[in-house]
């Protein structure tokens, strides 16, 4: 599975025209990524990042803060997670002092942003519309190959492929 983003125009016409094309709506979700960057300097949040998302509402079977680390790497569409951590903890804070625990001679606390987003199945795809507070309106996609992404992105109709991490986009702003 392989995922792109891209920055729409619109939420409200991305989202009807997801269900005109026959997307199942499968709820909505709001969460708070707080990201963690080496203490290094030089540091690229489009390579490697570690981020906790703090969900305030969430339509998967997870707790209320997850840790994730992972390593990214941007192809021409495409984007492709590896996954080297990821814990789940029932608060914020549990979250924040693993981190200090184990990790806080390596990591400090860099940026936090907020987003608020819409999930659609559309048959084997996942898509997600989000709002990413501070930033311009997006959709991601999950995808089996770059040529469905790139089918379903002419399809629903953007504005730029994004070839960068949200969290280094929300770095520089």
């Amino acid at each position: 599975m392989i995922e792109g983003r891209a920055l729409i125009l619109n939420i409200k016409q991305t989202r009807k025209k997801l269900t005109d094309m026959g997307a199942v709506f499968k709820g909505n979700y709001v969460f708070k990524d707080i990201i963690f960057t080496p203490k290094k300097t030089n540091y690229n949040l489009s390579e490697e990042f570690l981020r906790v998302r703090v969900y305030a509402i969430n339509n998967w079977s997870t707790k209320k803060a997850v840790l994730v680390q992972k390593q990214i790497e941007f192809k021409k569409t495409e984007k492709i997670d590896n996954i080297i951590l990821k814990k789940e903890f029932d608060t914020e804070q549990e979250a924040i002092d693993f981190i200090t625990a184990k990790l806080g001679t390596e990591f400090e606390r860099s940026l936090e942003y907020e987003r608020e987003g819409w999930q659609y199945d559309f048959g084997k795809h996942r898509t997600f519309v989000e709002d990413i507070k501070g930033y311009k309106p997006s959709i991601e996609i999950e995808a089996n190959s770059e040529e469905e992404l790139e089918t379903l992105f002419d399809k629903i109709g953007i504005i730029e492929k994004i070839h960068t991490s949200i969290p280094e986009i929300m770095r520089g702003i």
